[in-house]
């Protein structure tokens, strides 16, 4: 049957016709999955509004999605310029016929084919085993330890894109907050899962080299902060040039990653 594909401006309730879209790069769709224009956002595909003064004026948009069997019942969805009799984000349903780009995926994780919002970093199963046992965390692999911590911080309420395995100046993943800001809050995020020592003895401690290599990516890439996150401990030195840049780097040991574990260990607000 076919579907419409629109805008919707919810500042003033009005269908608008689609001026433009294109898939964007992974570097594009970062820049605006953590602005106003988030929700025009459909993977890396954007939609844009044709009239263009509804951005400039920064509008509420929303790309919206209806199959045109849903307009016998509800033709006003499809009523361009014309303040909706009800609130359409009320008929947005997972799959049925309605949709809209209100539900923002919190997860994001970069493919070679592009952006991809995903359900989950991690499987539940491994939050649950380090939730259980603490030892658990010290087993797990590289991978699967980025993913744990991009798991947490999609949990505290952040929006995160977990980059691809290859780095990209020392970034793991960005994590964006959106919400009470009057700005978005963007950090840059570097997690280390040093290797357990031959001879059995606890993992490397982390030096302050560290903590200053994501300190400087973050300011070198014009972010509000980093955070670095590993699965060991830091040096006094590390902590120390913390200390002094609290508003700019932020370093977090296995105990808080623990802490983290157990304080969102459920996935109960989305």
């Amino acid at each position: 049957m076919g579907a419409i594909r629109l805008i919707y401006d919810e500042t003033l309730r009005q269908m608008k016709q689609v001026g433009q879209w294109g898939q964007l790069t992974v570097k594009t769709s970062r820049e605006f999955s953590s602005g106003p224009l988030r929700y025009c956002l459909q993977g890396d595909t954007l939609y844009l509004p044709k009239d263009q003064s509804l951005v400039e004026e920064n509008h509420r948009l929303c790309w919206g999605r209806i199959r045109v069997e849903e307009l016998d019942e509800m033709p006003w969805l499809a009523e361009f310029d014309v303040e909706v009799p009800e609130d359409p984000l009320a008929y947005h349903q997972q799959f049925s016929g309605i949709g809209f780009g209100v539900m923002y995926s919190r997860r994001h994780r970069e493919t070679p084919e592009g952006r991809k919002a995903v359900p989950e970093f991690v499987a539940e199963s491994v939050v649950r085993a380090v939730g259980s046992d603490p030892d658990a965390l010290l087993d797990l692999s590289k991978t699967d330890f980025e993913a744990l911590v991009a798991e947490l911080f999609a949990r505290r309420g952040f929006e995160v894109d977990l980059f691809r395995p290859n780095k990209d100046d020392g970034i793991d993943f960005l994590a964006v907050r959106n919400e009470d800001t009057p700005e978005p809050l963007i950090l840059a995020v570097q997690t280390k899962h040093p290797d357990l020592k031959s001879d059995g003895s606890p993992r490397s401690v982390l030096p302050v080299s560290t903590v200053r290599e994501i300190y400087g990516v973050a300011r070198a890439w014009n972010l509000d902060g980093a955070v670095a996150v590993t699965s060991s401990t830091y040096s006094l030195e590390a902590k120390r040039f913390a200390e002094r840049k609290p508003d700019e780097i932020e370093v977090v040991d296995a105990r808080q990653v623990l802490e983290w574990v157990k304080g969102y260990r459920w996935n109960t607000d989305e």
